[in-house]
């Protein structure tokens, strides 16, 4: 299974409610770079793949406008029930990348994954492995990668769940990739939590 044949989905349908405004706008600067919180998210994602789908509500005006530099590099999935929950979105990615052997799910306000854990996970599908995510001092964090055998399952999801009921079925097969990095488990959801970039 090469690369290229791992659809690599990042979730930015969310609603930011904790937030207070839509924090995948948010200007926040990493690594010496003041740019919208997405655009920190998708840069290792674009370090290791050619494109990426990113998942957004019918109304994802601000955030094309937002990927405007980078968007010949990013295919917009308009979710059409992003309100009812993740399991939405989710399944709205996984429907757009129909030809695909497996899926790399992420999320678009986990701005700190390091290209090398994207693409170990990758690794594992090519190795064979149904399921793959990464593992920090033994907490599961993301992204999640799957194989086409999930494919129906993950179509099936909605609420607010994401995957979970998928992964809490399959823990057995899941491949553990342990890593060094807290980031597979920082997201942002509050205001405060920006002060782990700096």
């Amino acid at each position: 299974m090469a690369l290229e044949k791992v659809a690599p989905i990042i979730l930015a349908a969310g609603k930011s409610t904790r937030f207070g405004s839509n924090k995948l706008l948010a200007e926040v600067e990493f690594k010496g770079i003041r740019q919208a919180l997405l655009l920190h998210t998708l840069s290792p994602w674009l370090d290791v793949f050619e494109r990426v789908y990113l998942v957004t509500p019918k109304e994802n005006q601000l955030i094309e406008e937002a990927c405007h530099s980078i968007d010949h590099s990013i295919e917009f999935i308009k979710a059409e029930q992003s309100e009812l929950g993740m399991g939405h979105s989710l399944a709205a990615g996984v429907e757009a990348c129909h030809s695909s052997q497996g899926y790399l799910i992420g999320l678009a306000d986990m701005p700190m994954i390091e290209p090398e854990i994207l693409e170990n996970l990758v690794n594992k599908l090519e190795q064979g492995f149904p399921i793959a995510a990464p593992y920090f001092e033994g907490r599961r964090g993301h992204p999640v990668a799957f194989s086409q055998i999930y494919r129906d399952a993950l179509l099936a999801l909605s609420g607010d769940v994401g995957a979970k009921s998928i992964l809490l079925e399959n823990e057995k097969l899941i491949e553990k990739v342990n890593v060094k990095s807290s980031s597979v488990l920082t997201d942002i959801d509050l205001k405060s939590d920006l002060s782990v970039l700096s």
